[in-house]
């Protein structure tokens, strides 16, 4: 018996690295899975695990994604325990005094926005049966880094907004943590780092752990937010980075 045994669990962003991970990882765990993703190729491989995942296909940016999916969950298992919201981008720019209106409003909109409507989503179906979200923040809540202000700006949101959600909902058994991860070899450590193999050596060797994450570095991690182990635990970031923020 897996630590997710029967239960229904969420995973936005499934189709390519964390959220890819988590949603194999809760599989393996014995959760019954609805993941979501933009790349259909990948959600089919991710539903010939067989009958306990299903799949939505759709972008969490707009506005109907996220009651979308979660009725999707919900018709397909028929309730919602879990929510894993993986789903999220990132931009550098190199200059706050350089980055337009549209540039911060779409940072906020895919990191912000998108929690928002999808906590509030699954809020509306664990309340008042409980359940447990855990939203993916980063490292970059806790400490800041050269030319990411607004994607700091954003994750520091989510994670503060775990902890509102945390207070508001936990007499109703719903628990709120974050996941923050640290740098991690996925897609989107390549969106504004082509040259990410190169800096690999570098960027592991100002880590303690002397090596950066992989996916499946979050998998555990996520579990634990999920299952009974961590049931006493809840408006907390549980940051996994190679302990980079201990120094």
């Amino acid at each position: 018996m897996g630590r997710l045994d029967q239960r229904v669990v969420l995973v936005t962003g499934a189709t390519s690295g964390i959220g890819n991970a988590i949603a194999r990882r809760c599989v393996a765990e014995g959760a019954r899975v609805l993941a979501t993703g933009r790349d259909q190729a990948r959600l089919a491989d991710l539903a010939a695990l067989g009958g306990s995942v299903a799949v939505y296909a759709g972008d969490l940016s707009q506005p109907a994604a996220a009651d979308e999916c979660v009725a999707a969950a919900v018709a397909a298992f028929g309730r919602l325990d879990g929510l894993v919201h993986a789903a999220g981008g990132i931009r550098r720019q190199e200059d706050l005094r350089e980055t337009t209106d549209e540039q911060w409003a779409w940072m906020m909109g895919v990191n912000l926005d998108g929690t928002f409507r999808l906590a509030r989503a699954c809020l509306r179906v664990m309340v008042p049966g409980g359940g447990s979200m855990v939203l993916v923040g980063s490292q970059l809540a806790q400490v800041g880094a050269p030319g990411y202000a607004s994607y700091c700006a954003s994750k520091g949101a989510v994670e503060s907004l775990v902890r509102a959600l945390a207070v508001d909902f936990g007499p109703s058994g719903v628990r709120v943590n974050a996941l923050s991860p640290g740098v991690v070899a996925t897609p989107m450590a390549y969106v504004d780092r082509p040259d990410f193999d190169d800096q690999v050596e570098t960027v592991a060797s100002r880590l303690p752990l002397r090596r950066i994450g992989q996916p499946g570095d979050m998998a555990g991690p996520a579990v634990f937010l999920l299952s009974d182990d961590s049931g006493w635990m809840t408006g907390q970031s549980l940051v996994v980075d190679g302990g980079y923020t201990a120094q």
